[in-house]
């Protein structure tokens, strides 16, 4: 009983370490929202993506060379055409989101990308990573608390009523949902566990840079205005570079399907940002919503510790 203990901290220890990176990378993206939103109507949506991307490729590998110059990982050491690939797919769907977004009114784009941790889930399961009970339980507390953040939506609130849903906007969105599923997915079996989550973000965030470049190029690049060049490198900097790195570093300790559902706190953040630095009025059922999402999201993270000690334990020969 005793060795069984022991053979279950490490694995208490490395889902502590994940679900803390996790929680990083929900928190640095929930920033987007806020900095999109008061940059958008500055820059047009190419020029906005490739001034973000830019700027974290430019930090991250500047980080990248001095750590390695203090004896940190080798950049070179990384699959450079896979993670530069992983970039371009997740730059892509980032471009999908706000052409979506742009189609679409933000309760309903929510509801229908967040959907995301489903895809996770069931991908990974067909897969052969199977989930277990208490992880659907999870899901379903995530999934309900997401569409009780937007009440409008569900006739829980008066509104002004939606107006005729756009087609090709909710097309945009599932693809979203899919694609980033497949990206989570991709990102936890083709890259080396070895490999640090910065070393990954410098090469995931170049790739990314890389495909939006052309299009911002044809569309026309633009320059920020002068007051709002602060708030373009904490866009790159902050739900970025920090967000990129920590969910890799998250992918190394925890199963995507977990990630994902720690990433839905984007919400419940976002809407705190969004009180405190946009003062933006929210009801009682968003509170509620984002809090059955916490609920969901604490469920996952002790789903996942409570499969992982079952698996220790078991790799443990009987009678040592």
């Amino acid at each position: 009983m005793a060795v069984s203990s022991l053979a279950t901290m490490p694995a208490t220890s490395s889902h502590t370490r994940g679900a803390l990176w996790a929680l990083g990378s929900s928190t640095a993206y929930s920033w987007s929202s806020v900095l999109g939103k008061q940059l958008q109507d500055d820059l047009p949506t190419p020029s906005l993506l490739l001034w973000r991307f830019g700027i974290a490729t430019c930090a991250l590998w500047l980080v990248l060379v001095a750590w390695r110059r203090r004896g940190g990982p080798d950049p070179a050491d990384a699959p450079r055409r896979t993670t530069l690939a992983l970039g371009a797919m997740f730059g892509l769907l980032v471009l999908l989101g706000f052409f979506a977004i742009e189609r679409l009114e933000v309760s309903i784009y929510i509801v229908i990308v967040y959907t995301y941790p489903a895809f996770v889930v069931i991908g990974s399961s067909i897969l052969g990573v199977r989930a277990g009970a208490w992880t659907w339980v999870a899901l379903a507390l995530v999934m309900v608390g997401v569409a009780l953040t937007v009440p409008e939506l569900l006739g829980l609130t008066d509104g002004e009523g939606q107006q005729g849903i756009d087609s090709v906007g909710v097309a945009l969105t599932v693809l979203q949902a899919v694609v980033f599923a497949a990206y989570m997915i991709l990102s936890s079996r083709v890259l080396p566990a070895r490999l640090d989550g910065l070393v990954t973000a410098a090469w995931t965030t170049l790739g990314a840079a890389l495909v939006l470049a052309p299009i911002a190029l044809v569309d026309g690049v633009e320059a920020p205005e002068a007051g709002n060049v602060w708030r373009l490198a904490l866009f790159g900097l902050v739900p970025t570079l920090l967000s990129s790195v920590c969910f890799f570093r998250a992918l190394r300790h925890l199963r995507p399907g977990v990630v994902a559902m720690f990433l839905t706190l984007e919400v419940a953040l976002a809407m705190v940002w969004s009180v405190l630095v946009l003062d933006e009025v929210v009801s009682g059922w968003h509170w509620l919503g984002a809090s059955v999402v916490v609920a969901g999201v604490l469920v996952a993270q002790w789903a996942s510790l409570r499969e992982a000690r079952a698996e220790a334990a078991e790799a443990v020969p009987v009678g040592v």
